[in-house]
């Protein structure tokens, strides 16, 4: 009886544990979804959106030191260096 219930519990975590793994692939799916819908090379308009912030925040956030910057086209950032920025960054 014992190893029954034991086998039922194991059973039941995971199922759980399945359960949750799936929904932790999904909401990083979406994510990932959101942050390729951008352009390669963001606007300070993009990255208004992206931090939930004004244009003027915006322009204090460019200016930080070791903020990404396309090299040849200016007031563009590139967009994957700057959501790796932020998760850098944002801790």
């Amino acid at each position: 009886m014992s190893s029954m219930l034991n086998h039922l519990k194991s059973e039941l975590m995971k199922e759980e544990l399945k359960a949750l793994f799936k929904e932790a692939y999904e909401l990083g799916i979406q994510d990932s979804k959101k942050q390729y819908e951008y352009p390669l090379l963001l606007t300070k308009k993009d990255l208004a959106e992206i931090f939930q912030v004004k244009e003027a925040t915006v322009n204090k956030i460019v200016g930080r030191k070791g903020f990404p910057k396309a090299r040849f086209v200016s007031a563009r950032y590139p967009r994957d260096e700057v959501f790796k920025w932020m998760e850098k960054n944002s801790v």
